[in-house]
């Protein structure tokens, strides 16, 4: 079986033009030479056609290069270039396809290197042994880029590639096959498995349908239950809404009621506060009279001091007078006696008399106006104690109505903590 793949293989990749170059040696990977190619001088330096175009060229010829690579040196192009075909046998094929085209039109490497060489033809050939030696651009490319081996030294490898396949290819079909025994087993193990495992399925599924309908029953039975649970839980709502739509109305009596008790008590409040405010005008009034009354008291206190003291002048000047009196009718009764200095004596006397008199008289009006000044001040002390009176029965009567105000806010207040 190795030998007929081997030979098979081999025959795929030979054709006649391999058989014929057997003992050949050829630069692997397979390589052409392209010469005289032209060029010209621009800047000093040799130009010429690109690979790129040289390999669009053969192409179309069929020669199905890789690539073609110009080789230059210090003066710019060198006229050669180098084209790389495939490293198998159809590219083996495509090298000597392209030689022998050039052959035929005898520009081969014989005739480049002939005197009949023409300038401005195009020569080529594949790479050998001579061009991989030899000194130049053309040596040092293939040198760098290739190694040189003949089409029986190829084919060898090849086998040797091949027979290494085969022999890899018929270790690796043994291992898959002991690998598909093992599959095989496990596949049998597995369908046993599955077997039991689909016996257990159908016993599981038994009994999970009588544990469903088992399940169905009861849940159909709790259904109901909660149904019923679910319809006194409604009525105790309905219930419990209707108490609860009573308790609102009484709460909305009830808030009625709270707003007009606060509005009597705010009304209650106010009375209290301008009570107060009256309150305690009264009491600023009060103390301002009281204190004009005491200053009045006062004032009068030293009045009747004052007047006691004219009074005792009054008596005391009464004596003087009287005894000045009783000494000028003694005078007058001397006088009769025709005495010159009892009549000057007793004119000393009248003068006296006299002031005292005026002086008596002057005291006289001065007790009758503090007499009079005594009656009015009197009279204003009785109107204050009048309006202290009124004031103090005006306060009185404030009391008694807030104090009245008070029981009957209390009455409403105990009425509405009973009603509620």
């Amino acid at each position: 079986m190795t030998e007929f793949l081997c030979f098979s293989f081999f025959e795929k990749k030979k054709t006649k033009n391999v058989s014929s170059f057997c003992c050949c040696m050829f630069v692997h990977p397979w390589k052409g030479i392209i010469a005289n190619i032209p060029t010209t001088v621009q800047d000093g330096k040799h130009v010429g056609e690109s690979g790129r175009k040289l390999r669009e060229d053969l192409t179309e010829k069929g020669f199905n290069p890789l690539r073609v690579q110009p080789l230059w040196n210090r003066y710019g192009h060198s006229g050669f270039a180098i084209v790389e075909f495939k490293k198998e046998w159809d590219g083996f094929n495509n090298a000597i396809m392209f030689e022998k085209s050039f052959e035929m039109e005898h520009c081969g490497k014989k005739d480049y290197n002939s005197s009949r060489r023409q300038r401005g033809k195009l020569y080529a050939w594949v790479a050998r042994e001579d061009d991989f030696h030899s000194r130049g651009l053309i040596g040092d490319y293939l040198r760098r880029n290739g190694d040189l081996k003949t089409v029986s030294s190829k084919e060898a490898e090849e086998q040797r590639m091949a027979s290494k396949l085969v022999v890899t290819l018929s270790n690796t079909l043994e291992t898959k096959n002991l690998r598909l025994k093992e599959m095989e087993n496990k596949y049998n193990e597995v369908s046993q498995s599955i077997s039991t495992l689909m016996e257990q399925k159908d016993e599981m599924i038994k009994a999970y349908n009588e544990e469903s309908k088992k399940m169905q029953q009861n849940a159909h039975d709790h259904f109901k239950k909660i149904s019923l649970e679910h319809e006194r839980i409604a009525q105790h709502f309905c219930d419990k809404k209707r108490e609860l739509e009573q308790r609102e109305k009484e709460l909305f009596q009830r808030e009625a009621q709270n707003e007009a008790a606060t509005k009597n008590l705010q009304h209650d409040k106010m009375m209290n506060e301008r009570a107060a405010f009256e309150q305690k005008k009264m009491d600023e009034r009060m103390l301002k009279l009281a204190e004009a009354q005491k200053r009045e008291k006062e004032k009068l206190h030293r009045k009747i001091i004052e007047l006691e003291k004219q009074l005792d002048t009054k008596q005391a000047l009464e004596l003087e007078i009287q005894g000045l009196r009783g000494a000028l009718q003694v005078m007058q009764h001397m006088e009769r006696d025709g005495d010159a200095e009892g009549k000057r004596k007793m004119e000393a006397i009248q003068g006296e008399l006299q002031e005292k008199e005026e002086e008596m008289g002057d005291l006289e009006d001065l007790n009758q106006a503090l007499i009079i000044k005594e009656r009015k001040s009197n009279d204003e002390l009785q109107d204050a104690r009048k309006e202290l009176i009124i004031i103090e029965n005006l306060h009185a009567s404030t009391c008694l109505g807030l104090l009245e105000e008070e029981r009957s806010f209390r009455s409403v207040s105990y009425r509405y903590i009973w009603c509620a």
